[in-house]
């Protein structure tokens, strides 16, 4: 995709519109492709340097595209939407969910973090920043309902609607490039239809109880927050047992990166700068990472029982996790990301 994006932004392109869909009939993007990063990585290949550093390099062309060269891109999540395809898609214009939309980012689960971005946009949604912080660190999945509640998405459509989507923005000629245009379109293929399903909302009910728990400055604080709510008893033992099982240096470094994020200088360059940094922190052995053992437990062995380098969020430093943030080498393959 990098060099028919480099393409597509040339000054001299004539790209307007870009409609970006799954190739499958159940996901956008399901991820996984970072089980091929641990196989490099335990072997001494290059793939763990230069798939993120590509692959970063691509979400920020994506993120610009409207902002500098006036390109609207239109993502459908019509399915699954997890993994890489979260980058490729969440920084666009235009977001559309499904009734099949399932979005989650799991990397906590994986001993890795939410990337492609993710501690960026996570930080900025339309609601209050704890909401950000409990998807980034908990995996949460969601709905269209909650989706289009959050801010992931810009736009609903029932998934019947795509194929005639596709075809009114081939017609559009000249105006496939107003943004106006295109959400005047949407709006009419929407009708009367909702998101469905808003009962089995993850973020509404407990959207009080996450905005009281989530806001602490420290995780540790999250956690003491969680321990003493009393309001919604079941959900707080539940998100509890849920970030005890995440992996400890994983989340410690989550939470500090949707912190340093969140400020209204920080860009999405910026973002993704750090975030390369912190990708090549992740790719190293136990204990300072958990990504190999955590891809073995859920994506290779799938026994879904990592055995993760620390036993608590306790046992994580703040030097072990400032470390993650510290410039990368000298001698660093790829070295700092240029954008």
């Amino acid at each position: 995709l990098s060099p028919i994006y480099s393409n597509w932004i040339l000054p001299e392109s004539a790209v307007k519109c870009i409609l970006m869909e799954g190739a499958g009939e159940k996901a956008f993007c399901a991820g996984g492709d970072v089980a091929d990063v641990r196989t490099q990585l335990l072997e001494g290949g290059s793939l763990p340097q230069d798939f993120f550093y590509e692959e970063y390099q691509l979400n920020h062309k994506i993120a610009t595209a409207y902002g500098e060269k006036g390109i609207i891109q239109i993502s459908v999540w019509d399915g699954v939407t997890m993994g890489g395809g979260v980058g490729l898609s969440l920084h666009g214009k235009i977001r559309v969910a499904t009734e099949k939309t399932l979005f989650a980012m799991p990397e906590t689960g994986i001993g890795l973090f939410p990337d492609v971005g993710g501690t960026f946009a996570l930080s900025r949604l339309k609601v209050k920043p704890a909401i950000g912080k409990y998807l980034a660190l908990t995996g949460a999945r969601l709905n269209a309902f909650d989706c289009m509640h959050v801010g992931l998405t810009t736009h609903y459509l029932p998934s019947e609607k795509v194929p005639v989507l596709r075809s009114v923005l081939e017609g559009l000629n000249e105006d496939a490039g107003k943004i106006t245009k295109i959400k005047e379109v949407l709006e009419e293929l929407r009708g009367n239809n909702s998101p469905p399903n808003p009962e089995k909302s993850v973020v509404v009910p407990h959207e009080e109880c996450i905005n009281k728990c989530f806001s602490q400055q420290r995780l540790e604080d999250v956690y003491l927050a969680l321990e003493t709510h009393n309001d919604n008893r079941d959900w707080a033992e539940r998100t509890l047992k849920t970030l005890q099982s995440m992996s400890p240096i994983s989340l410690k470094v989550t939470f500090e990166a949707l912190k340093r994020h969140a400020g209204k200088h920080v860009t999405i360059g910026d973002a993704l700068r750090d975030e390369y940094r912190l990708s090549q922190r992740f790719m190293r052995l136990q204990p300072h990472s958990d990504f190999v053992e955590g891809i073995r437990a859920v994506l290779v062995d799938k026994d879904h029982s990592p055995k993760w380098s620390h036993k608590t969020i306790d046992d994580v430093s703040e030097d072990d996790v400032d470390e993650f943030f510290e410039p990368l080498e000298s001698n660093h393959p790829r070295g700092e990301l240029q954008l």
